[in-house]
């Protein structure tokens, strides 16, 4: 049997298919084991996928990576593969492999039930695709069930990560590929060039607010830590997807939300201190609108916050940020200036 998997995202969104992200968790969660063979990874994509094998207590996950050790990785997604098959490796789960002769390019993802295969999805999406990034980018893959199908795959799988590939760990990489631009080609994100940014911090009109970015050991599922919070339960499969890792919240104090001048109820604009523009919203009930957000996309805000803390090289993609996180950095706030124009300018800058 064949079921075709699709992205939805409008104006094709379709009745009665299903998409890879809900097929991918799943599959994952029923089998317990994996072969995965792609060939594009994304650092948050590989945290994610240790969360996934955590909360599904998944038995068995094997990674080959097809085709970075020749387009090369950036040291952020070098870091969180490594960091991946260590977590596999000494769970006695599986491991992270690279395919080194060639560039590799197919997707498979074969699930097994004790060793023996029970479906597989094929098709365009690579490991990003397990999290909804919000980037409007179509893919199509598809769910397989038939055995003959299934023992090729997993035929193949095996032969490329025997034949063509080495243990992350005993590959020497030395050049990384530069640029970690979170936010570019995201859905509701604009980039605004230099003289626009001076332009806005010029035009600040007195009215700010400090607003404090809790860390784990005081908000453990909540706040710049939101992701380890309760997921998102689909509610045709019954399974609960883990929230992406740059999901963000920020819980703001009574003494800020209650001020006549914080923004309040509908969207409003930022601009960010380094070239960026998106909407925010300031949300709760009436009175109460405490939780400061980008609107429509959680992991906006994260991707802005959190990114500066991972290109800092004080925090790792995938791991809790602490009060020790933020001292290293230098700062454990954010702030929010009003413009003269009505939009709103968000600094987190730190001067070293």
């Amino acid at each position: 049997m064949l079921e075709l998997l699709t992205s939805n995202l409008p104006p094709l969104k379709l009745t009665g298919f299903n998409t890879f992200i809900d097929a991918f968790y799943e599959q994952l969660d029923i089998h317990k084991e994996a072969d995965i063979a792609v060939g594009y990874v994304s650092a948050e994509s590989l945290a994610q996928l240790k969360r996934a094998v955590e909360l599904y207590d998944v038995h068995k996950l094997n990674l080959t990576i097809g085709m970075h050790y020749i387009e090369k990785f950036t040291q952020l997604e070098y870091i969180a593969a490594c960091k991946l098959n260590e977590f596999l490796k000494s769970n006695k789960l599986g491991a992270v492999k690279v395919v080194l002769p060639f560039k590799y390019h197919g997707k498979m993802y074969l699930y097994k039930n004790s060793g023996t295969p029970i479906s597989a999805i094929i098709g365009s999406n690579n490991l990003s695709g397990i999290i909804d990034s919000k980037r409007r980018v179509y893919e199509n893959s598809v769910l397989v069930n038939e055995k003959t199908m299934l023992d090729s795959i997993g035929s193949f799988i095996n032969s490329l990560y025997k034949k063509a590939a080495k243990d992350i760990n005993e590959i020497e990489i030395k050049e990384f590929k530069r640029g970690n631009k979170l936010l570019d080609g995201l859905e509701g994100v604009s980039s605004i060039n230099d003289t626009d940014i001076a332009s806005a911090k010029a035009d600040k009109t007195g009215i700010s607010f400090n607003i404090p970015i809790t860390p784990y050991e005081r908000a453990p599922k909540s706040n710049i830590n939101t992701c380890y919070g309760a997921g998102r339960t689909n509610k045709r499969t019954g399974i609960t997807i883990p929230r992406p890792w740059y999901e963000v919240e920020l819980i703001v104090p009574k003494t800020i939300y209650s001020n006549p001048n914080y923004p309040k109820g509908s969207s409003f604009a930022v601009v960010t201190d380094d070239g960026y523009s998106f909407n925010c919203m300031a949300q709760g009930s009436i009175g109460v609108e405490k939780n400061f957000r980008s609107e429509n996309d959680l992991e906006i805000l994260g991707k802005w916050i959190k990114g500066k803390l991972v290109n800092a090289g004080v925090l790792n993609i995938g791991e809790r940020v602490t009060k020790k996180v933020l001292d290293d950095y230098g700062r454990d706030y954010m702030t929010l200036k009003k413009l003269k124009n009505g939009k709103w300018f968000l600094d987190f800058e730190v001067t070293k």
